[in-house]
């Protein structure tokens, strides 16, 4: 017998829809997206009862890597200035180590966001 995929395995085939008006939707969608859930385990929790498995994603921390990403790109966007338009270098160097930390920070809150540490150089003491 070959195998199904995914869709065909799921044993939720029923589709139920409601009519809301804006405000409700809009309270639906904030409750759902404030516990972390989608709209339908916020509906089958409270309906329900049927806990859904919490989100393993850490909603805060996404937040901030979106941030340093957008702090990263901006400091590629000035090195990139910089050196096209013939400047010394000394202020480039500077910003490259900056964009460095960024980095380094970004890849601890990736790893936060997933749940796990940044394991530790043990001679530096530096993060790896």
């Amino acid at each position: 017998m070959a195998s199904r995929s995914g869709s065909e395995k799921r044993k939720r085939t029923r589709i139920l829809s409601m009519r809301f008006n804006d405000e409700e939707a809009a309270a639906i969608f904030r409750m759902a997206q404030s516990r972390g859930q989608s709209v339908a385990a916020l509906v089958r929790s409270n309906v329900l009862g049927i806990r859904s498995r919490p989100s393993r994603v850490d909603l805060q921390a996404v937040a901030r890597l979106l941030g340093q990403l957008g702090k990263i790109g901006s400091n590629i966007n000035q090195i990139a200035y910089h050196l096209n338009a013939g400047r010394p270098g000394d202020r480039v160097e500077g910003s490259l180590e900056e964009a460095l930390r960024d980095l380094s920070e970004l890849r601890i809150v990736c790893l936060q966001a997933l749940g796990k540490e940044p394991r530790r150089d043990a001679s530096t003491n530096d993060e790896v």
